[in-house]
């Protein structure tokens, strides 16, 4: 909202107000009586000081919490090879064949080393 009290208030501050209450409703901070209320004067408010007065007694909004941070593309290739890895193992187990030891080697030497190439590879600056 605006900082001025007497300002004048939009349609999309009237809307803002009105979702903050709905919240504290779900919340159980308001009665449903007392949102009607609440609701029909933040309809009718024309400045911003009669829409702080619908909050005064309510807790203001927590902060949005931050983004979490962006997946890595290239974990998960790690955690491919990971389980590639253990099936390479069954099937080793499995069928007895030496071919399929060799593959649990390549893969778990390969596994850790692929996340550092990958993000080397698309590092800023290179082609």
């Amino acid at each position: 909202m605006s900082e001025l009290p007497g300002a004048r208030i939009s349609v999309g501050e009237r809307e803002r107000a009105l979702r903050e209450l709905a919240e504290h409703l779900g919340a159980g901070r308001l009665t449903l009586g007392d949102y009607e209320d609440r609701a029909d004067t933040a309809t009718a408010a024309t400045t911003t000081a009669e829409l702080a007065s619908l909050f005064t007694d309510l807790p203001a909004a927590p902060a949005p919490s931050a983004p979490p941070p962006p997946a890595d593309p290239a974990m998960g290739f790690a955690i491919m090879a990971g389980c590639a890895a253990a099936f390479a193992f069954v099937l080793a187990l499995a069928f007895g064949g030496w071919l399929w030891l060799l593959l649990l080697v390549v893969l778990l030497v390969s596994a850790p080393l692929l996340p550092t190439a990958l993000r080397r590879r698309r590092a800023p600056g290179r082609p």
